[in-house]
C-alpha cells in the first residue's frame, strides 16, 4: 500500500493546458501604461505568456515594447493584433473590438497620422492588399511583424520606406 502511494506521489501530474487563443479585452488594463484598453482606439495588442497570462496593450507601439522587453514571464508564446477592415478610416477613433489575428500573419503600415494614440501609430491588417492600399496612400511600404520586431525605434518607420 505504501509503495502504491509512493508511486502516485512521484508520478508527474498533468499540467493545465495554457489557453493560447486570444481573449476578449473585457476590462483589462494596458500592461504598458495602465489605461483601460477597451477605451483606446483600435488596433490594440495582446500577448500570451507561458504562465497563462494574457497581457493587453492599448496600442501596437505598446505591443512592440512588451514583445521585446525582458520579463519574468519569459518570452510570449503568442502575440495578437486587432485586424482592421480594408475600408478602415484611420482618422476615426473607434474603440469597437475587432477580430484578433496572429501578429505573424498580420500586415502592418506605419506613417498614418492618428492623434490620441500612444506612440507612433501602426495599422494592422489581415489582408495584404488592404495593407498595400493603405501604405500607398501614405507613401510607405507595408511591413511584416518580423521587420517591426527587429526595429528599435518605431518612430523611424514614419520617416523611411523599409523593405
Amino acid at each position: 500500500m505504501s509503495f502504491l502511494l509512493y508511486l502516485l506521489a512521484c508520478t508527474p501530474q498533468p499540467k493545465n493546458q495554457i489557453q493560447l487563443a486570444p481573449e476578449s479585452i473585457g476590462s483589462a488594463e494596458c500592461d504598458v501604461c495602465g489605461m483601460l484598453v477597451q477605451e483606446q482606439p483600435s488596433p490594440r495588442g495582446q500577448l500570451v505568456y507561458a504562465d497563462g497570462t494574457h497581457a493587453f496593450t492599448c496600442s501596437l507601439h505598446g505591443l512592440h515594447l512588451m514583445a521585446r522587453a525582458p520579463t519574468p514571464r519569459g518570452k510570449p508564446l503568442a502575440i495578437y493584433v486587432e485586424a482592421l477592415s480594408p475600408s478602415f478610416d484611420w482618422s476615426q477613433m473607434s474603440t469597437e473590438p475587432l477580430k484578433w489575428i496572429s501578429a505573424d500573419q498580420a500586415h502592418f503600415v506605419a506613417g498614418a497620422v492618428r492623434h490620441l494614440v500612444m506612440g507612433p501609430p501602426l495599422l494592422s491588417y489581415a489582408d495584404a492588399q488592404a495593407a498595400e492600399s493603405a501604405a500607398d496612400r501614405l507613401g510607405v511600404r507595408p511591413l511584416r511583424w518580423q521587420k517591426l520586431f527587429e526595429t528599435d525605434d518605431l518612430s523611424d518607420l514614419t520617416k523611411t520606406n523599409l523593405e
